[in-house]
């Protein structure tokens, strides 16, 4: 590698010189310079220019501030390209970044500087936005203190659920309501750098990125997309394919970067290329048949392990001279071109199994492939794909397995030209009911944090499998899903989504028992969202069903529901009813989920009667009953309605014991729900220890958790406790203090509570 590989400011300035359509004889002239300078600059030999030659340049250049800016950065001593480790939220590099080292100084530098806070790099697809971005990003992590967070929006089905899948990328949580608000709450007023990938579908959004750009003064956006987002903050940032060699001599094809990056991923399938005259005349025509775009070369690649650059380029000629689309720009003809050759040279197997993967919305398993194939044993011809980089191996626990977009937008236009689309999703569907009747069980026991997992890795395909459900008026399969999934909807923070597929869906002509389930998830995830009539109501639609249909599982639950909501409501006679008849019908038909909320839901029923007794002693067989059950949900709701009696018994020690223990559930299995009403009780014991910086950033956290997650606080004892002890506490630290701790709490995740929760034990109790 020559001097000016290794330095930014060459690759940059020739970039510039270039775009400028001006010779280095030109430039020096225009500069002020020496031909003899400028030629020392792009060759790397100088890397460290006088500021006022920098000046000269940008002005002989016709440079804007941002080109300053960066061209300035990339002369300034070089900072490690990456953090000592991965940044947290960042994948590893699958293999290095060729050839792209001007376009990284100029990214980097760009965003380094502030002057430009959103930062779209367009381009067709495959040429290498993404690995430049995820580059770009490791390279700044230092510049970024508060975070790099990676949004991966292939996924993402509509503009709507960019802001809330940005909330998860930030903390496992979803937003709803005031999204903009909320998520730039979230972010506050740190330095913190977003990375959107793959924006050209859900463009939309682009209003609600600017928003958060006005609203956090720390925040940059980096940008990948076919096409530019169109707001006033953006600057486009094109990313071409990358250069080929000039002439076929050996120096100067080696010298190429596509053909060094050619040459780094055939290296990685063992083969050595020796690159004399003939065969460096062969590997360059291979590379300006591609056009030097990057997934096209490293497709190329895949296959020199068993032919040879020259057999290599016939085979290519093939491909490349058939089948083209002259509708489309000339780099997806050459993009699509490469594909059909790369496809026509798997098997029969491996082509059906290809074209039917694309039907997946993110990444599936081997048993979701299989599915998706009709049944059969896909491990050979997965296997295959793999081995070919058609299909990319996740960092999961289990085999799971993802298409690169633009593989899967060319295997998705050859599943509708096989005429077997409808079919392949019917079975990717199919799977998907399957999974939610398994999550049912799975959900309500000890397993339950894999199951949340498991869910969340396939929330692309849920939310696909619902579309379809919900366009085709398949109401009962929804409500099957919905059934198996509801928990999931509510504690992973996607409230919000859960209940939009719920109400987009008739229950119009639904047998009585599917009738009943969809208004059952109905209730479950309104209670979640804080609203408590609402929950009552569809509880009174899913118990009424449930009866007609004679489901007393089903019954139990809404009976659950429905009494609950009386109890936060203060309607105790209804409660006491409700509760009982869920009791009888939970023993009756071993529902032990239902039996634990029921009795939890009784605790709280006599806390509210003002019989703290009888609440305790209701409380501990409700916990008895979670801790057999050992779903850490149910014992988590639990904890903190016992930390409530406690508080009001005057017994802060158990409450504080109660709290923790719910904490620590919560970071054990990511959920947010209980954590709502955990933090805020930490945060009134804080308050009396003494701890009043603590006890803001605790009420901070809440309220970003509940924000986020679009679910909230509405047990009233609950309520009434943050109404009396946050302004207490806001007081005592005077409005500058309150306001910057409230802001850190904000930024405090589930899995910092449980610590804090443990320095408040280590402070004394107020005498």
């Amino acid at each position: 590698m020559g001097a000016a590989e290794t330095s930014p400011l060459a690759g940059l300035l020739r970039r510039f010189r270039v775009r400028a359509a001006l010779s280095q004889e030109e430039l020096a002239v225009r500069a002020g310079l020496t031909g003899k300078a400028v030629g020392a600059l792009e060759r790397g030999e100088r890397r460290r220019p006088h500021p006022h030659t920098l000046r000269a340049l940008g002005d002989a250049l016709g440079l804007d501030d941002a080109d300053r800016a960066a061209l300035a950065a990339a002369a300034r001593p070089a900072a490690p390209t990456a953090p000592a480790g991965d940044p947290p939220g960042l994948p590893a590099p699958a293999a290095p970044l060729v050839g792209r080292d001007a376009e990284l100084a100029e990214v980097a530098g760009l965003l380094r500087a502030g002057v430009t806070r959103l930062l779209t790099l367009t381009g067709p697809g495959g040429v290498g936005k993404t690995a430049l971005a995820l580059a770009a990003a490791r390279a700044l992590a230092p510049e970024f203190p508060d975070g790099v967070t990676l949004v991966e929006l292939a996924p993402v089905r509509e503009a709507r659920l960019v802001l809330p899948t940005l909330a998860r990328a930030l903390g496992g949580r979803q937003l709803a309501g005031p999204v903009a608000e909320a998520v730039a709450a979230r972010l506050g007023t740190g330095r913190h750098l977003v990375v959107l990938d793959n924006v050209e579908h859900v463009l939309d959004a682009a209003p609600d990125v600017a928003g958060l750009l006005a609203r956090c003064p720390g925040l940059a956006v980096l940008a990948t997309s076919r096409a530019p987002l169109r707001v006033r903050a953006e600057r486009e940032h094109p990313i071409g394919p990358l250069p080929l060699p000039r002439s076929p001599d050996a120096g100067t094809v080696a010298a190429s970067p596509a053909v060094r990056l050619f040459l780094d991923r055939v290296a990685a399938t063992g083969r050595t290329v020796v690159l004399d005259e003939a065969v460096a005349a062969d590997v360059a025509a291979i590379c300006r048949r591609l056009d030097g775009l990057p997934l096209a070369l490293e497709l190329a690649a895949a296959h020199a392990r068993h032919l040879p650059p020259s057999a290599l380029l016939g085979r290519l000629d093939d491909a490349l001279g058939s089948g083209r689309s002259r509708d489309l720009p000339e780099r997806q003809r050459t993009m699509r071109a490469t594909l059909d050759w790369s496809h026509d040279l798997l098997t029969a197997g491996e082509q059906a199994l290809l074209r039917r993967l694309a039907v997946f919305a993110g990444g599936f398993g081997l048993d979701d492939a299989r599915a998706v194939a009709g049944g059969a044993d896909v491990v050979a011809e997965l296997g295959g794909l793999v081995e070919q980089s058609l299909v990319v191996v996740e960092d999961a626990p289990e085999a799971r397995y993802r298409l690169l977009e633009p593989v899967r937008q060319y295997a998705a236009a050859r599943l509708t030209f096989s005429g077997e689309a409808d079919a392949v999703a019917g079975r990717a569907t199919g799977a998907v009911l399957e999974l939610a009747a398994a999550a049912r069980d799975g959900l309500a026991g000890p397993g339950q944090g894999a199951w949340l997992d498991r869910l969340e890795r396939d929330h692309g395909n849920l939310a696909a499998a619902l579309g379809r459900l919900v366009a085709a008026g398949r109401a009962a399969d929804v409500a099957r899903l919905v059934e198996g999934t509801w928990l999931y909807w509510a504690v992973r923070g996607n409230v919000a989504e859960g209940l939009g597929w719920i109400t987009r869906t008739s229950a119009a002509g639904l047998a009585p028992a599917d009738a009943a389930r969809l208004a059952l998830g109905l209730s479950a995830l309104r209670y979640a969202s804080g609203d408590v009539p609402g929950t009552r109501a569809a509880g009174a639609d899913a118990a009424r069903a449930a009866a007609a249909a004679g489901a007393g599982d089903l019954r139990a639950l809404a009976l659950v529901m429905t009494g609950s909501a009386a109890v936060f409501l203060g309607d105790l006679d209804d409660a006491a009813r409700d509760l009982a008849e869920a009791l009888a019908l939970a023993r009756a038909t071993g529902q032990a989920w239902a039996r634990a909320h029921a009795v939890t839901a009784r605790g709280q029923l006599l806390l509210r009667a003002g019989d703290l007794d009888g609440g305790a002693a209701e409380l501990a067989a409700a916990e008895r009953l979670a801790r057999d059950l050992a779903s850490p949900f149910t014992l988590a709701t639990v904890l903190n309605v016992q930390a409530s009696l406690a508080r009001l018994a005057g017994d802060e020690e158990t409450a504080l014991a109660r709290w923790t223990e719910a904490a620590e559930l919560a970071a054990e299995v990511r959920t947010t729900w209980t954590l709502a009403y955990t933090l805020p009780g930490l945060a009134a014991v804080a308050a009396r220890r003494g701890l009043p910086e603590l006890a803001a950033r605790l009420f901070a956290a809440g309220s970003a958790t509940a924000e986020a997650a679009a679910v909230a606080v509405a047990f009233p004892p609950d309520v009434e406790l943050a109404g009396q002890v946050l302004p207490q506490v806001r007081a005592t630290l005077g409005g500058e203090a309150f306001g910057r701790a409230w802001d850190a709490g904000r930024l405090l995740r589930p899995e910092d509570v449980p610590a804090l929760a443990r320095q408040i034990s280590g402070s004394p109790a107020p005498g």
